[in-house]
């Protein structure tokens, strides 16, 4: 396994490299030593081995197959050509897997060379038709084997390198028809050869340059190591494109052999470049493995983190939803505790304030009775004694009992009124809370609407600035609606506070001192048999960044100990969970808040 960090190009092992370097040189060293590795060559004689029945050009042809030099050249030979299809066959794995046409290209690339090397084995052992004699034909197609490998290859990464191949990602056509067209012209290439009568002189045993033709792939191999293989890497990053880079070293070696070493056929330089051919081709065969590893170590790497990502989502889905649970419980709680405070709170005041009211109002009637009588009393007296007494003369100008005569109507008046005021409001607690009719049950929505604002009546007054918010009741005809009343009016309670809370800032921050702060309460009966309650404030609009939490739990913009953050999110569940209904709010062009209540004409009544 080669393992290459994040952030790092790609490469091949150093020992890798040190191991092709130490193969390439290894041959020159047993040179030295006095080793060599030229084939045996014995010629047999005409007729040990044609006899007489045999003609000159076929008695030949089977001196060839009986040299040794001819079997290694087609083993290496045939070494290098399996290696290529290996090639091609583990970049077309990795297109397969990656969608990447760089690999399978350039694969391609190496196979149509090594096809070259193929069909040039094929002649010369005579499996393709051939009228060129082999000691011409074998070094000149070696020549151009050699030059189509570079020049191939070369092509196929100046392609890349001008081209951006995203067009070709994933197009299997494509690879095949480059496939196709290579193979194709390689074939006619040696089919040309083989089937030529004259053929150029490629060695010349006597010169320093013993095989002019491989100069040319020598030079194109240079050129690719030194300029082209690693751009071309740092343009697609991979240990395959890397491993190009490497094969220039047994390619360039190969070439030296050919070049200035090999004088004829089957001679020590000549198996030494044949077997260093097969080594430059195990290269980029190494490095598409290592990458094909790495590859399928990364998928695993990956497959692992998703697998990882996906339990860590499970699980904060499942945190999240105990923590939306939780909250939800939290909520219920707090709301149970604020409605039994409020019962408790709602009975007690009932009770300690109704009963005495009652007994004053119950007495007014008689009290009133008893003055008049009294009142008449006294007239009588005045009319049979115009003339008292000068102290009670004097007690009557003290107490100006003209004056008590006159205004005492008007108090037992103002007394029954405020006793019938006392009275309303015990009312209007006792139907805002509802904890005597707390059922599912038909109501008027109007009713628990003016039942809320009779409450909130004294916030209406804003202090310090003594101005008074204006309500603008908008009402249409509304049919009685099934609903649980009192929780209905906790959500108007709890609207009405919140727009009368922010029109008391506007107001305390000199906020739109020419505007009246007003309340409009718009009530409809939609075309979906549906109830729509309106509440517009016109304090401004709601700061974007908090529109998103509105309806959170434990959300709140007021100081510390001043909200609980609770009092839109119950709401929300009032309207939506109980009601099965919808609450949402809107931002109105003249800088308005609207908050909408809607529930259906016929909720069903929950479970």
């Amino acid at each position: 396994m080669v393992a290459i960090s994040t952030g790092q190009t790609p490469k091949l092992p150093a020992r890798l490299i040190a191991t092709i370097w130490l193969i390439c040189l290894f041959p020159l060293g047993l040179n030295l030593l006095g080793f060599s590795f030229a084939s045996d060559i014995t010629f047999p004689t005409r007729e040990g081995v044609c006899g007489n029945t045999k003609s000159i050009t076929s008695c030949q042809e089977v001196i060839y197959h009986q040299l040794e030099g001819s079997f290694i050249h087609t083993i290496l030979e045939w070494s290098a050509v399996c290696t290529a299809i290996f090639i091609v066959i583990l970049a077309f794995t990795h297109f397969y897997i990656k969608g990447d046409v760089i690999t399978p290209i350039i694969g391609v690339t190496l196979l149509c060379a090594g096809l070259m090397d193929a069909f040039h084995t094929l002649a010369a052992d005579r499996l393709i038709t051939a009228v060129a004699d082999n000691s011409k034909l074998i070094p000149f197609t070696w020549a151009l084997c050699r030059l189509a490998n570079a020049l191939v290859t070369i092509i196929g990464v100046i392609i890349f390198l001008k081209i951006k191949p995203r067009k070709w990602q994933g197009s299997l056509s494509f690879v095949v028809v480059i496939t196709l067209f290579l193979g194709l012209v390689c074939y006619s290439i040696i089919a040309a050869c083989a089937n030529s009568h004259i053929l150029p002189q490629t060695i010349f045993p006597k010169s320093i340059v013993t095989r002019p033709w491989d100069a040319i792939p020598l030079i194109l191999f240079l050129v690719a190591g030194i300029l082209l293989y690693p751009r071309f890497w740092h343009q697609h990053p991979s240990l395959f494109s890397h491993s190009l880079i490497i094969s220039t070293i047994p390619n360039t070696v190969t070439q030296l052999h050919m070049v200035f070493g090999s004088k004829a056929l089957f001679d020590n330089d000549f198996n030494i470049a044949h077997f260093l051919k097969v080594i430059a081709y195990l290269v980029p065969l190494t490095g598409l493995i290592l990458d094909y590893i790495q590859t399928n170590h990364q998928l695993v790497i990956s497959l692992k983190q998703a697998q990882l990502y996906t339990e860590a989502r499970n699980n904060a889905q499942l945190a999240q939803l105990a923590l939306s649970q939780l909250q939800h419980s939290q909520a219920q709680i707090i709301q149970t505790e604020k409605m039994s405070s409020l019962g408790q709170l709602v009975a007690g005041v009932a009770h300690e304030i109704n009963n005495p009211i009652n007994f004053i109002h119950g007495n007014l009637k008689y009290l009133d009775g008893y003055t008049q009588n009294l009142l008449e009393l006294v007239i009588a007296y005045q009319q049979h004694y115009p003339h008292p007494p000068p102290s009670i003369q004097q007690l009557i100008n003290s107490i100006e009992l003209d004056f008590i005569a006159q205004d005492i109507n008007s108090i037992l008046q103002s007394m029954e009124g405020g006793t019938n005021r006392i009275r309303d409001i015990i009312v209007s607690l006792r139907n805002f809370s509802r904890l005597d009719e707390s059922d599912f049950k038909k109501a008027d929505i109007h009713s628990g609407i003016d039942n809320t604002l009779m409450i909130l009546h004294h916030r209406l007054q804003l202090q310090p600035s003594g101005r008074e918010i204006k309500i603008i009741k908008e009402y249409g005809q509304l049919p009685l609606v099934y609903c649980y009343p009192g929780q209905l009016n906790q959500v108007f309670m709890q609207i009405l506070m919140n727009a009368i809370e922010v029109l008391s800032e506007s107001v305390t921050t000199n906020k739109e001192q020419h505007k009246t702060p007003s309340i409009w309460i718009q009530t409809q009966l939609t075309a979906e048999h549906r109830i729509s309650i309106s509440i517009i404030d016109n304090a401004g609009v709601i700061p974007e960044e908090i529109r998103s939490k509105l309806f959170d739990p434990f959300f709140t913009t007021k100081s510390v100990g001043q909200g609980t953050g609770l009092g839109l999110f119950i709401s929300y569940q009032i309207v939506v969970e109980k009601h099965g209904g919808n609450i949402w709010y809107d931002s109105l062009l003249d800088n308005r808040t609207k908050f909408v209540i809607e529930i259906p004409l016929h909720p069903k009544k929950p479970n």
